[in-house]
């Protein structure tokens, strides 16, 4: 039996959007080491960037003095992408429907529905010291468990 051997990126960066070009940075990185197609590196950038964002502007509230962290790595078949925050927290189950009427032409609120859609799951958790820790899985279709070359 082949090990898979994980290959993982990982950014901690202080709460100021203005940092979102690092994300980015990594993003490409990763994308280009796992050798994704244009699709699932679109979705990818976009379910990371939302997430991240989300830590940086809800989560930490754009304090500068609390960091957010990106960590993506991949086994191969599944690409898992953890996001933490230092902020005071939340529940998924909390968040408005962006498709419920009252909610349509709100500015903000959509991230999470489109990261409920790509990914194949999606778990928020309490961070150990405060915040969350939301945690994303993408299973990679047409892989056989061979690591990306």
């Amino acid at each position: 039996m082949t090990s898979k051997r994980r290959r993982s990126f990982e950014l901690t960066i202080p709460s100021r959007i203005e940092q979102m070009e690092a994300v980015h940075d990594l993003i490409a990185e990763a994308v280009k080491a796992y050798k994704l197609n244009n699709e699932m590196a679109h979705w990818i950038e976009l379910s990371i960037s939302e997430s991240m964002i989300n830590a940086i502007q809800h989560g930490n509230k754009a304090d500068p003095a609390k960091q957010a962290t990106l960590r993506i790595s991949s086994s191969g078949d599944a690409i898992e992408i953890i996001v933490e925050d230092e902020g005071c927290g939340f529940t998924l189950d909390n968040v408005a429907d962006p498709t419920d009427k009252a909610n349509l032409l709100k500015p903000s609120g959509r991230g999470i529905l489109i990261i409920r859609s790509f990914m194949d799951e999606v778990d928020l958790l309490p961070r150990e010291g405060g915040g969350c820790r939301l945690r994303m899985l993408k299973r990679l279709p047409g892989m056989d468990g061979a690591r990306p070359k």
